[in-house]
């Protein structure tokens, strides 16, 4: 090797071990993919994640909690998981175990409890022989049901964020009488903030309208269903149900206010006109959205270096679409978009495991696919 070329590979290692913590290596190159399906015949299956021996641990939206122990075929039924509303869009929501499972054994879920009515809680619980113990409630937020949102998520620091709808449906603009979303002293319609433990951090933002700091990291948002951590920046991005189309990406930024009910890319259902646009003072447009909608669920973003040239890209869920969107990012924003799954059925969630092996649910029936990049 000549001592140029000696060079130059040292500073082309040194560049992008600073420009990908995750130790992804960038590349050109297309991967190839196999699908295959890993469990099937299931009702809805909304919350899913995988522990760090590859037991895979999901949840059916009515209330069933299940474990498939790596390399088995047939899922065990957890037992102990407590009552829940399954009625409209609640139920048995998401399911995340904790990055530093290896050393705490804490997995997180949220559900909505019917007592007191519509009760939307955080909670987490250890695992011990196929049984949930140690459980303990994170956050409770009482209210008015409907919109949940209801994605968990942890961030580099183990800040532990949630996603909560809404509430009410009621439309957008002047028409709208649900200002949950836009109310700083509502738990609703916000993205919250908190120690793995409960708690929240001195960091967090305080809101317009507030004396101090609370949970809530932002707000203005109708109905977020998916939350996912960039792994090179370390930036938090949601997904967002808009109404008659305007569903969104959003960068979750601290205090920053997404518009919701005052601003939105769509129309209600009626087709009333909620805003003209989604630029104004004080208010935070999406980095992408779609119209029509394609019922945005799910996302994360695809780490590693298994599925090459797709590192760094985000995949989101699509409802609506039935289809599994694989969304180019450059500098935070959406720079292409392709589609990887579609007329599977609804497509609810998208999760990477710590093989770097990509885990989709899809309803019709609730069956749990699996994505593995061909060597």
């Amino acid at each position: 090797m000549k001592c140029k070329d000696f060079w130059f590979g040292i500073m082309l290692l040194v560049f992008t071990s600073c420009e990908n913590p995750d130790d992804t290596v960038l590349t050109t190159v297309e991967p190839q993919i196999e699908t295959s399906t890993v469990i099937n015949g299931f009702e809805i299956i909304w919350g899913m994640d995988v522990l760090p021996n590859g037991d895979l641990i999901f949840g059916e939206k009515r209330g069933k909690m299940y474990l498939l122990k790596n390399n088995q075929t047939s899922p065990i039924e957890i037992s102990g998981v407590p009552t829940v509303d399954a009625g409209g869009q609640g139920g048995l929501l998401d399911i995340r175990v904790h990055p530093e499972y290896s050393k705490n054994g804490w997995i997180y879920f949220s559900y909505t409890a019917s007592t007191p009515y519509h009760t939307l809680k955080l909670s987490r619980f250890r695992l011990v022989n196929d049984q949930i113990e140690s459980l303990q409630n994170i956050y409770t937020a009482t209210g008015p049901g409907g919109h949940n949102g209801s994605r968990i998520l942890f961030d580099r620091n183990n800040f532990l964020y949630l996603s909560i709808g809404e509430g009410p449906s009621t439309g957008g603009g002047a028409s709208n009488t649900n200002k949950n979303a836009s109310d700083p002293t509502s738990p609703w319609g916000k993205i919250h903030r908190f120690f793995d433990q409960g708690g929240f951090p001195t960091t967090n933002p305080v809101l317009p309208g507030n004396a101090s700091f609370n949970s809530i990291f932002s707000y203005g948002h109708r109905n977020p269903q998916g939350l996912a951590l960039d792994p090179i920046t370390g930036q938090v991005y949601s997904t967002e149900h808009g109404p008659k189309g305007g569903d969104e990406i959003n960068l979750i930024q601290p205090g920053a206010n997404y518009g919701w009910p005052q601003f939105s890319l769509g129309i209600n259902y009626d087709g009333s006109v909620i805003s003209d646009s989604h630029s104004q003072a004080g208010i935070t447009a999406p980095i992408y959205s779609w119209s029509p909608s394609i019922g945005t669920c799910g996302m994360t973003f695809i780490k590693g270096n298994k599925f090459k040239s797709w590192s760094g890209n985000l995949l989101v869920a699509g409802l609506a679409s039935q289809k599994l969107h694989r969304c180019v990012m450059k500098n935070n924003q959406v720079t292409g978009e392709f589609i990887l799954l579609e007329g599977l059925g609804r497509v609810r969630n998208v999760i990477q495991a710590p093989d770097e092996s990509i885990y989709v649910s899809v309803e019709g029936p609730g069956r749990i696919l699996k994505i593995t990049p061909i060597p």
